[in-house]
């Protein structure tokens, strides 16, 4: 009975070990595909920023804003970004927190490696800094920003900038 109930013991813990291989082989595979899902369409909304000029009367508006509104243009230029990408996004995140919350209990270092190689590809490390400076503007100077016409949709903001402020 002792060799049945440790024989039982060892098909259990390997089984779930080799399952929980399989599920994180399964998780990586979806991984690579939501994150170049998101690579295609990102790449597209960059294209469609580059291609996309504020009109003249919204650089007007800008004009009106003193240069340091600049970063938080770059905030909102951002955000559109962001929205453009938006199902993309979400599915790859989705993915990627549970892939890492699973691995939390496997600790395998090449899952882990994977995972902070595509955070640092798909966050933006000054973003909260851009953020902090859109939040810290007097209230009628973020208005106006968030009043220009096409701000929500990529945007080409080195030329927004360049035709704003220099």
């Amino acid at each position: 009975m002792k060799i049945l109930s440790f024989l039982f013991f060892i098909l259990i813990t390997s089984s779930s070990q080799v399952l929980a291989d399989e599920y994180l082989d399964f998780g990586m595979n979806v991984l690579s595909d939501k994150f170049t899902a998101f690579e295609v369409k990102h790449d597209k909304c960059l294209s469609i920023s580059k291609m996309n000029q504020l009109s003249e009367n919204s650089i007007d508006i800008l004009k009106q804003l003193p240069i340091s509104a600049g970063e938080a243009l770059g905030y909102l230029h951002l955000k559109a970004m962001r929205l453009c990408v938006g199902d993309e996004y979400t599915a790859l995140l989705q993915v990627l927190l549970d892939l890492e919350y699973e691995n939390k209990k496997n600790q395998n270092t090449f899952v882990s490696q994977e995972i902070d190689k595509i955070k640092l590809l798909i966050f933006s490390v000054s973003e909260l800094k851009a953020q902090k400076k859109f939040d810290s503007l007097p209230a009628g100077y973020r208005s106006k920003l968030q009043s220009v016409e096409g701000i929500n949709k990529p945007f080409d903001m080195t030329n927004a900038f360049e035709r704003a402020w220099l």
